[in-house]
């Protein structure tokens, strides 16, 4: 059976530039996944690309004096290019606002409507007569009419995480001009959301604990026990597609929500139809598996709206969620307006990628549990576990292959009772790694990394060979040879993680080219005797605690969002 998948990373809001945030509980998170499934020998399509449509894009772009595709447009590049600084390995990287997105989500519902899951129903709607406009989702603000939390948008709630169904807002604003709208009926489009309750329910509650977090489905089982109500996916006035029904006014637009999901199927297509390959094979096909990497606040429209679109257009649901909780900075909840947050391309400009990629995994635990962002400790995990740790122990093995051996890998002798143990270690450690790396609890698979250099550490200080070799060369040659295949292995399973600094490394043990980036190598002590080992360089430079407190300084200051360029 082919071992296909299509890993997606939730689609960033293409209203402005990404931050530390979206990186550690999303992106990093996916990337760490796919490479490991990749080493595994995976066929991965990887796909992403910018949510164009909407209120939010359409406000912003009215602040900044561009039309809403000029201004989708631009944040696509920067997105883009950030995702290329931290070494996202993505294969297609594309927009909601693009044909095979529009002709796939007329597809989707011309199919719903077929099925009998579209009906049209009268509506009343904002309207602001200063403004002249029908107001949809962001163009109004208000209390929630579930928490009771203020100054929250129309469309959805951001400190309950529930969805509001339009019109149902209390107080509401017009985000615009501030003044109170007033309503206008009008015939709106609804997909029966209510109609795959039980299916939706049936499917979750034997949802694989394995694959999907048992938290989350526990909470959207809680809301599909309370009911669903059907779903207003039709918007006056608005930046996305035109709705492709006869009767729709020339106004009226899909809600972004319905397209937005569908972008995932559209980056693959766009990607096959380049790549010479049949898009259907992965969403359609059986032995084709669908893994989504969220945050906790779109739980409601991935494991409810979304898969109920699926089921309505006749394909498959979903195979596998991630889903991570929010991250804090400096214990503070992150804050765009007043600047409390640190922009990604910022970070990265500072620090190697592998850096931030690293620490994030020890806060990528497949929880929604909030996490927090602390620059000394960032500075510490560098220091104290990547450098002093890893890259110290990597420098130490090739050095003293170099002192005593004159860089060629030597033969073992005979084994005692140690160097058996810490073989056998090296020989269970993949089989220990691979099901934590396939729960996606990175937190765990950073500790068992962390504990393995621990172990080999303490096996290299046992043995002594730089002692050892003084005496006699040939008493160090086992100690040396197991010890660099080790670290061979270990570079390799840290490759989902830090993929340069194990590039790197793996280019000083195999100097004719050959990394051998592959899962089923692990174990295997694929570091030969008599294979020459090129001089290393340090691998990790240690982040100084000057170049921390320009950080601090800097947040302090607020990184307030000014447009770019």
């Amino acid at each position: 059976m082919d071992k296909k998948l299509v890993v997606t990373a939730a689609l960033p809001y293409a209203n402005g530039d990404l931050h530390v945030g979206h990186a550690i509980s999303t992106y990093i998170p996916a990337d760490i996944y796919v490479r490991f499934k990749r080493l595994k020998g995976y066929d991965v399509v990887f796909v992403c690309g910018s949510d164009d449509h909407g209120t939010p894009i359409e406000v912003s772009a009215l602040k900044a004096g561009r039309s809403p595709l000029e201004h989708a447009r631009y944040y696509h590049d920067r997105h883009a290019e950030d995702f290329r600084l931290l070494n996202i390995s993505f294969d297609n990287y594309h927009y909601t606002h693009s044909e095979e997105n529009r002709e796939l989500t007329e597809s989707f519902l011309i199919k719903a409507r077929e099925g009998g899951f579209i009906y049209t129903r009268e509506v009343e709607q904002y309207y602001c007569e200063r403004d002249r406009k029908f107001l949809p989702d962001r163009f109004v603000v208000g209390t929630c009419p579930y928490c009771g939390a203020e100054n929250q948008f129309s469309d959805l709630c951001e400190k309950c995480g529930r969805v509001i169904e339009p019109g149902k807002i209390l107080n509401p604003k017009c985000a615009v001009c501030g003044s109170t709208p007033i309503k206008r009926r009008s015939l709106h489009f609804f997909f029966k959301l209510s109609a795959f309750r039980e299916k939706l329910y049936s499917w979750l509650s034997s949802a694989s604990s394995r694959d999907f977090p048992k938290e989350v489905v526990n909470y959207v089982l809680n809301w599909l026990q309370a009911g669903l109500e059907d779903w207003d996916i039709t918007r006056e006035d608005y930046w996305g597609f035109k709705l492709p029904f006869k009767e729709a006014s020339d106004n009226q637009y899909v809600y972004v929500w319905w397209d937005a999901p569908i972008g995932y199927i559209a980056s693959t297509v766009n990607y096959c139809r380049r790549a010479g390959r049949d898009w259907e094979t992965y969403w359609k096909d059986p032995s084709s598996k669908v893994v989504h990497f969220i945050g906790k606040d779109i739980v409601y429209h991935h494991f409810i709206f979304w898969p109920a679109m699926l089921l309505a257009a006749g394909f498959p649901l979903p195979g596998k969620y991630v889903v991570n909780g929010y991250l804090t900075l400096e214990g503070e909840k992150m804050s765009k307006s007043r600047g409390w947050l640190i922009p990604l391309r910022y970070l990265l400009e500072r620090y190697p990628s592998d850096y931030l990629r690293y620490y994030a995994c020890f806060k990528a635990a497949n929880s929604t549990r909030d996490s927090d962002f602390s620059l000394r400790e960032f500075q510490r995990k560098v220091n104290n576990e990547l450098a002093d740790n890893i890259g110290n122990y990597a420098h130490r093995v090739l050095v003293l292959i170099h002192r005593f051996f004159d860089g060629i890998v030597p033969n073992p002798s005979c084994f005692d009772q140690d160097d058996e143990r810490f073989k056998a270690f090296i020989e269970k450690a993949p089989s220990e790694l691979e099901p934590i790396y396939e729960e996606a609890d990175f937190t765990k698979v950073g500790d068992r990394i962390l504990q393995a250099f621990s172990e080999a550490n303490s096996y290299l200080n046992l043995k002594e060979p730089w002692r050892k070799a003084k005496q006699n060369v040939e008493e160090a040659a086992t100690a040396i040879y197991l010890s660099v295949n080790f670290l061979r292995d270990a570079m390799v399973a840290m490759y989902p993680i830090t993929p340069t600094l194990s590039s790197r490394v793996l280019s000083f043990i195999h100097v004719d080219g050959d990394l051998q980036l592959s899962w089923d190598s692990l174990g295997r002590f694929l570091v030969k005797p008599g294979q020459r080992i090129a001089r290393p360089q340090p691998v990790v430079k240690k982040i100084i605690d000057a170049e921390i407190e320009e950080d601090l300084e800097r947040l302090r200051r607020g990184f307030l969002e000014e447009e770019p360029g």
